[in-house]
């Protein structure tokens, strides 16, 4: 399918091409601008996933018509329990921001969760940390004492 076809254009080709609108695939080609393959394919999921064209009134669920899963490993930024272990060593006190990825890596290593120093800056990237520098404010001066006494 094209990268384009969202779940109201899926819901649109399968509600033309059904029987009781009748439209044929040419005339839905017409209407949404899609491939003729593209829009064969959007039929036959909804019909395999339980579309009952036959059926009045014309029920179309989201269960038809939404991706399949994606296959490929899961994503550890997306695990909650990553992402508040991450959060938590960060907000903990005011030095938790100063800690570069690597440290919090490795303080969550001893935790026993095992994630990369990259994987932790992408958590935190994504989560809406951004990169900060640590202010430091120089000290006086003897010459900048007298001057004050």
């Amino acid at each position: 399918m094209a990268p384009n076809t969202d779940i109201a254009t899926r819901a649109l080709v399968v509600a033309l091409k059904s029987p009781i609108v009748g439209k044929s695939t040419a005339e839905v080609i017409e209407k949404t601008g899609l491939s003729k393959s593209t829009i064969n394919t959007i039929y036959a999921r909804a019909i395999e996933r339980g579309f009952d064209p036959n059926i009045l009134p014309l029920v179309i669920k989201n269960e038809y018509l939404i991706d399949a899963p994606r296959s490929g490993r899961p994503s550890k930024q997306k695990d909650p329990e990553i992402q508040d272990a991450i959060t938590t060593k960060v907000r903990l006190d005011r030095y938790g921001r100063e800690k570069s990825c690597a440290d919090i890596a490795g303080e969550l290593s001893q935790q026993g969760i095992n994630i990369s120093a990259a994987t932790v800056y992408r958590c935190l990237k994504a989560i809406g940390f951004k990169k900060t520098k640590p202010t430091r404010k120089p000290g006086l001066t003897k010459k900048m004492k007298e001057d004050r006494l």
